[in-house]
């Protein structure tokens, strides 16, 4: 990867991680999927162009719409609500790997054994700074999250072959579609919608502002756009510094201490990091041959 683009890949997780921080109040007025549902709402106004002409196939814009948007955020934020918070972070990580594994069945990319290691390696460290769980007993929620980072991880992939569109048109796309399933998903198994959105404050609706327009809009634009020059084994585990940049936030916005563990996690997932980003491809093998003289 270019020095650019790597640069431009840590942009995402610090979004994200700045966008759930600051969040927090809107998480815990809305219901999970009405909330999501507003999110994307947001997202396909300021992206979605319905008069532009759309390059990427109809059925992959739904697809990577409904497994990585609807059906993803469905299945974590039930879960997340039957674990403790340190193991929904951790199992949430997972993403990284199913992405990787997904781009190896369904987009048919070749990845290689150091790169591997140093998606281990960031992961280790992630377990380091979230922590390693309390409690076996939530197996349901836990499975709930596992099912959700598989459906993202297998969307990244479609993206990965099928997508044609621009990062921020295609997440326009994406959240047109996955905004009406979300409502209809809340409106059959939530209640409280119209309670929320009456006794919200102007506080808790600009941290949902926060969260679509940093998390989504921004965020999701340039990831998408990444995924388009790269390949998913380069750039999934750019997501893995979400931890760690969630506790520098933390540490900014809300006064809370950075431990020598989180310290260690932190230079451990760089490592990993390094050891993914400077692996090079096959492509970059041939590359750099010497072209045979003529």
């Amino acid at each position: 990867m270019r020095r650019r683009d790597v640069l431009i890949a840590t942009m995402p997780p610090v979004l994200w991680a700045i966008a759930y921080t600051v969040a927090k109040p809107a998480m815990e007025r809305f219901p999970p999927l009405f909330l999501m549902s507003l999110v994307y709402a947001v997202t396909a106004l300021a992206l979605y162009r319905p008069w532009q002409l759309r390059q990427t196939s109809l059925w992959a814009v739904i697809a990577a719409a409904t497994l990585g948007a609807s059906l993803q955020s469905a299945l974590i934020f039930s879960g997340i609500a039957h674990v403790p918070a340190t193991m929904a972070i951790l199992a949430v990580q997972s993403q990284v790997p199913f992405a990787v594994l997904a781009a190896w069945l369904v987009g048919q990319e070749q990845t290689n054994a150091r790169r591997l290691v140093g998606v281990v390696v960031a992961l280790a460290g992630v377990t380091l700074i979230v922590g390693l769980p309390n409690s076996v007993g939530e197996s349901s929620g836990l499975l709930l999250i596992v099912l959700g980072t598989l459906c993202w991880g297998v969307a990244q992939a479609i993206i990965r072959t099928k997508s044609r569109d621009p990062g921020a048109r295609l997440m326009g796309m994406m959240a047109a579609i996955a905004a009406p399933q979300l409502l209809i998903m809340s409106l059959i198994l939530e209640r409280g919608q119209q309670a929320a959105m009456v006794q919200a404050t102007v506080s808790q609706w600009c941290a949902v502002a926060v969260l679509a327009v940093g998390g989504f809009v921004a965020a999701y634009s340039i990831w998408y756009g990444l995924l388009r020059r790269h390949r998913i084994d380069e750039i999934a585990p750019f997501i893995l510094l979400m931890p760690l940049f969630g506790v520098l936030t933390a540490h900014v916005l809300l006064g809370e201490a950075i431990t020598p563990l989180v310290i260690t996690g932190g230079a451990i997932i760089l490592m990993g990091l390094i050891l993914v980003v400077f692996t090079p491809t096959v492509d970059d093998a041939v590359s750099a041959e010497p072209l045979p003289p003529g």
